[in-house]
């Protein structure tokens, strides 16, 4: 592959602010991007999600209802605008830094290099898509119902995220999410007079809450509950009646996922622990594990083999964030591989940076994977 045309392809993405808000910007990294693949005789699909934010990119080899390969890439970032103008692109030794680096502008550039480097014989054996969406970054909110729809046509599904460990280590398994934001309202008073007027604290009632919830939690199994935000009350002498919090919950097996949600609304259809509070979930999110399947398991150790022939180490670890991989695994039964990208780190951060001996092997690997999907085909 050509390693500098790769650096200087991921300058022009770097230096690109697209927050995942900033529909312009993500709409330019898309033009970059489609610019690309029409220069390799690639059909670019640009299909629109609303002025919110930017389009999802379906860039195919060939149109087809089917996908041997699927590969997915996010073309927004946590920065906001200005970003990149105060930290843009640089490369310091071995490393490249800059906004969105890592996370993942090098995992969408690495897809066009894929596409680049794909010999004849894979190109006129498979059918490959290469998608970019939008807003990966806000939980895909606008995105999921058209990546999810190309997912269902795809028999393997390669998330470029970061590997990490300089490029080695990738992800089968991520935990699911349950994530609420809980309400809770009650009556007003004096706190002088509390014992003598009509009043009911919101706020107490949430420090019942925030107990009990934490208490879901169970290190056994990996599954975890944080109450991350807790806001209530106008002043120290009033009883409150309004407070709320935000909670995260994060697990391993969708057991799990099936206890915490039974438990809270269990707990929010019940009886208040402070009598006249009303407890309402105003917003109630949750994305499914990424687990890895036997299937999985059996095309991991082959990816295995093919690394070890070309001297390429591979390594996995499980993460607790969450990525696409997540929803795209519930479409069907497809392989899901995630974190295939070059290697990435301190994500979300000013000292966000990729690895550059981590990006060729990437390419090499995925693209030797794509040929031996050909040869068995």
């Amino acid at each position: 592959m050509d390693l500098d045309l790769y650096l200087k392809q991921l300058e022009e993405l770097v230096n690109i602010d697209s927050g995942s808000r900033n529909a312009a910007g993500i709409t330019n990294v898309a033009q970059k991007l489609s610019s690309w693949y029409r220069d390799l005789g690639w059909n670019v699909e640009t299909i629109p999600l609303g002025e919110e934010t930017g389009p999802v990119l379906l860039i195919t080899n060939r149109p087809s209802d089917h996908y041997d390969a699927m590969f997915i890439g996010h073309m927004d970032t946590v920065f906001p605008d200005g970003t990149a103008a105060k930290r843009p692109f640089r490369i310091e030794g071995e490393n490249y830094y800059g906004p969105g680096v890592g996370d993942m502008k090098n995992g969408d550039t690495a897809m066009y290099h894929i596409a680049a480097n794909l010999p004849r014989e894979v190109l006129d054996k498979l059918s490959i898509a290469m998608v970019y969406n939008p807003d990966e970054e806000i939980g895909s909110v606008y995105s999921r119902e058209t990546t999810d729809a190309i997912g269902r046509k795809a028999d393997h599904i390669f998330v470029m995220e970061s590997a990490g460990q300089k490029g080695t280590r990738h992800c089968f398994a991520r935990k699911g999410s349950l994530s609420y934001e809980l309400e809770f309202h009650g009556q007003a008073a004096h706190a002088g007079f509390m014992f003598e007027v009509e009043n009911a604290s919101a706020v107490l009632e949430m420090a019942h809450y925030i107990v009990v919830l934490m208490g879901l939690a169970c290190r056994e199994k990996d599954t975890t509950v944080n109450v991350g935000i807790a806001q209530g009350g106008t002043a120290k002498n009033v009883v409150a009646d309004f407070a709320k919090i935000s909670v995260d919950m994060r697990f391993k097996l969708d057991e799990e996922r099936i206890r915490l949600k039974e438990a809270v609304h269990k707990l929010t259809e019940g009886e208040p622990f402070v009598k006249g509070v009303k407890t309402v979930i105003a917003e109630e999110r949750e994305n499914r594990p990424l687990v890895k399947t036997e299937k999985t398991a059996e095309f991991v150790e082959r990816m295995k083999g093919l690394a070890e022939e070309l001297g390429i180490l591979f390594q996995e670890k499980d993460r607790g964030g969450l990525s696409d991989a997540n929803h795209l695994a519930q479409c069907g039964d497809a392989v899901v591989l995630d974190g295939m990208g070059p290697h990435g780190a301190n994500d979300h951060s000013e000292k966000e940076y990729g690895y550059i001996g981590s990006v060729e092997p990437c390419v090499r690997l995925l693209v030797r994977v794509l040929q031996d999907l050909a040869e068995r085909k």
